[in-house]
């Protein structure tokens, strides 16, 4: 059974959310609207995980469930002849498609977020010395020793390390 008002409800949901996905990876370029040095950026903003992940690879699927509500599930693009059978394999398809962007987007956020952000941890003079402080390796150590205070962070990247 095919429910083409169901498709067009989800192929509605996904646009939005996709395009949000889109910006929000482009953001990540600009962290506090600034532009910045390319190696300041950390590695996996360069994975694309909001453009690839769940932007291009959800507005393929999107358009599916939206072109099948057009079409009843009897056709495809626009073409009688195919039957319900050639809709609902490419929905399932595409649907597929739509599992591995969101998957592959919530791998590389898993890894970021282990990683932590790209921030001036040392300031001498002029020089700034720019590391990943909350690293996965280093993160017991920060956790009982290591305070903010004082140091200066990429603006988005601030993030404060209580002491407990």
């Amino acid at each position: 059974m095919c429910s083409g008002g169901f498709a067009k409800c989800l192929g509605i949901s996904l646009m939005p959310l996709a395009i949000v996905c889109v910006l929000c990876n482009i953001l990540l370029f600009f962290p506090g609207g600034k532009s910045v040095e390319k190696d300041h950026i950390t590695e996996q903003v360069w994975y694309f995980g909001g453009i690839l992940g769940s932007g291009v690879l959800m507005i393929f699927p999107a358009l599916v469930f939206l072109g099948l509500k057009n079409n009843d599930c009897c056709g495809c693009c626009g073409n009688e002849s195919c039957g319900r059978r050639f809709a609902m394999l490419s929905s399932i398809l595409f649907a597929a498609v739509g599992v591995v962007g969101a998957g592959y987007s919530v791998i590389v956020s898993a890894v970021a977020i282990n990683h932590g952000p790209e921030c001036v941890i040392d300031i001498k003079g002029a020089d700034k010395q720019w590391g990943t402080p909350f690293s996965n390796e280093r993160w017991s150590r920060l956790r009982t020793s290591y305070s903010c205070e004082g140091q200066q962070a990429a603006s988005s990247c601030f993030y404060s390390v209580s002491r407990g």
